[in-house]
């Protein structure tokens, strides 16, 4: 059983969760909770998420509570006025003259995505070392996301050679307690407003002891 999410800002019209590792953000069957059921629930009637993360991913989740600004944040999303900023743990040494990483991402089949040379789109990511542990042979990473394709974080890092640690489609078969990609930052501005909004998650459980290495 996934842990409840923690409410990390609400208004009359916007509910910011922080997202389990493990649960979806939408689409789950009745015998599963997805993130919008538990947001549901605990408005009282539906809330719908504003954008998703990977089942596995954890972290920042934007959902609208009724349609007052739906228009708005359609747009805010569309024309990236939103600054997404993740963490990663990622396995071997980050390559210090990698900062930047630019491919086309493309589908290839069962929801695997891929880097490709030709016929996909356009994507790009900046990347900070944060810390690294020569011990774990593990970097920690900041990675920006400058545009929003699926599985772009988790396909920059393979294409640097240093894949999310316990991605089980694109990293190694290395054992981990923990997927290594957490959505920590969500800035924006608010519909109503105009005001930024700095949304920020802090990380699973799992990841503390990691975390203490680097």
């Amino acid at each position: 059983m996934n842990p409840a999410p923690e409410v990390l800002f609400e208004d009359e019209s916007l509910l910011v969760l922080n997202k389990p590792s493990g649960m979806l953000t939408e689409g789950g069957e009745q015998r599963e909770d997805d993130l919008e059921q538990v947001a549901a629930r605990y408005t009282g009637k539906p809330a719908f998420c504003c954008h998703r993360l990977d089942r596995l991913t954890s972290g920042v989740v934007l959902m609208r509570k009724n349609n007052r600004y739906n228009a708005e944040l359609s747009a805010i999303f569309e024309q990236r006025q939103v600054r997404k900023l993740y963490w990663a743990v990622v396995e071997g040494l980050w390559p210090s003259g990698i900062h930047k990483v630019e491919t086309q991402i493309g589908p290839v089949g069962n929801g695997i995505w891929a880097n490709v040379t030709s016929g996909g789109k356009q994507s790009s990511s900046t990347f900070q070392v944060l810390g690294f542990s020569q011990k774990l042979n593990l970097s920690w990473l900041s990675v920006l996301l400058k545009t929003g394709r699926t599985h772009q974080a988790r396909l920059h890092c393979q294409h640097a050679g240093c894949p999310i640690v316990g991605d089980p489609q694109y990293g190694s078969d290395s054992p981990s307690e923990f997927f290594g990609l957490h959505a920590r930052e969500l800035r924006l501005r608010h519909p109503a407003n105009g005001e930024e909004l700095h949304l920020s998650a802090p990380p699973p459980a799992s990841w503390t002891a990691t975390l203490a290495q680097f």
